[in-house]
């Protein structure tokens, strides 16, 4: 299922960790959103193996194996409180 905005996918592709400190987002257009992990206090605990272990469920909500905490790209991007209405 992809979400779309303006005609552009607004879909998660993958995410890295090479850099430190920062988490990157890949989209599927090509796009690359990098936030500090400061950010995020419950991933920034977590190792880089165990940041390697999310899943990508429905395009834009990322689940980590070692957190219980949920992510939507709306978090990353600066629009967590719209997240609710899609």
């Amino acid at each position: 299922m992809k979400t779309t905005l303006k005609n552009t996918s607004i879909c998660i592709a993958k995410l890295l960790f090479n850099q430190p400190g920062k988490i990157s987002i890949k989209m599927e257009d090509g796009r690359l959103f990098i936030i500090p992990l400061k950010y995020f206090p419950e991933l920034q605990k977590l190792s880089i193996d165990k940041r390697k272990k999310y899943t990508i469920v429905n395009d834009r909500t990322i689940l980590f194996a070692y957190s219980d905490a949920v992510y939507h790209l709306e978090d990353f991007i600066g629009f967590e409180g719209k997240w609710k209405e899609r």
